[in-house]
C-alpha cells in the first residue's frame, strides 16, 4: 500500500513538473542549444568545410580555410556554420512571433557562431539586429510615434507638460528594453571599429543614438545626470 502511494506522489509530482515547464515560454540556454542541434541535422553538408555565407549577409563571405580556422576547436567549420544557420531559422520564427526575449538568445548564440568562424563582420549584424528589434519592441509597447506626434499637436501648455510627464512615465516603465539592447550595440560597435567605416557603422550609431535620446528625455528635468 506505502509503495502504491509513493507511485501516486511520484506521478504527481512529474507531472507537476511537467505543467511548470510549459509554462516558460524563453527557452533556457540547454534548451537553446537543444533546439539548435536538432535544428542543425537539416544543414550537414556532404561537401567541405569551406561554406559561402547565406542571403543577406556581407558579399564577401567564402571562406578560405588556410586563412580563416574556427576559434572554437571543438566544433569544425561546418558545424559552426550549422549552428549560425540554425539559429538565424529559430531567430527568424521568433521574430515572426514578436518573441523579443527569444529572438534575442538566438541572436546572441549567431553572433557567437560568428565570432568563433574569425566572422567579426556578420557578429556585429547579429549584435546590431538585436538593437534594432529591441528598438521596434519599444516603440510598439509605448506608442513611441504616436506619442511624439501628439505631443507636437498639442497646444495647450498645461495639456502639453502633462502629455510629457505621462510619455516620460511609460518610456522609462519600458526602458529596460532599450538598456540590455545599448549592452549588445556597444558590442558591435566595438567590433565594427575594427573594419572601415561602412552602413552599417551609420546604422548601429542611429541605433545607440536613439536610446541615448529616449534615456535624456527620460532624465529632463530631473536630478538624475
Amino acid at each position: 500500500m506505502k509503495k502504491f502511494l509513493y507511485h501516486i506522489l511520484f506521478l504527481l509530482l512529474f507531472i507537476s513538473c511537467k505543467e511548470d515547464e510549459k509554462k516558460i515560454k524563453v527557452p533556457s540556454h540547454e534548451k537553446a542549444i537543444s533546439r539548435i542541434e536538432s535544428s542543425s541535422k537539416t544543414y550537414k553538408k556532404t561537401e567541405s568545410d569551406s561554406v559561402s555565407s547565406p542571403l543577406n549577409e556581407p558579399t564577401n563571405n567564402n571562406l578560405d580555410n588556410k586563412d580563416r580556422r574556427p576559434t572554437n576547436s571543438a566544433k569544425s567549420i561546418s558545424e559552426l556554420w550549422s549552428t549560425y544557420k540554425s539559429t538565424k531559422e529559430l531567430a527568424a520564427k521568433f521574430i515572426s512571433e514578436n518573441n523579443l526575449d527569444s529572438i534575442i538568445v538566438y541572436l546572441s548564440i549567431a553572433a557567437d557562431a560568428a565570432s568563433d568562424l574569425s566572422r567579426e563582420d556578420i557578429a556585429t549584424w547579429q549584435l546590431n539586429n538585436i538593437g534594432h528589434y529591441s528598438i521596434n519592441e519599444f516603440k510598439e509597447r509605448t506608442d513611441f510615434d504616436i506619442r511624439l506626434r501628439q505631443s507636437v499637436a498639442l497646444t495647450n501648455s498645461n495639456a502639453k507638460a502633462l502629455h510629457l510627464e505621462e510619455t516620460k512615465l511609460l518610456f522609462s516603465e519600458h526602458y529596460i528594453i532599450l538598456s540590455n539592447a545599448k549592452i549588445y550595440l556597444d558590442k558591435a560597435q566595438i567590433l565594427d571599429s575594427k573594419f572601415n567605416r561602412s552602413e552599417r557603422t551609420d546604422i548601429i550609431k542611429r541605433n545607440i543614438q536613439f536610446i541615448d535620446w529616449v534615456d535624456n528625455f527620460i532624465s529632463a528635468g530631473s536630478r538624475r545626470k
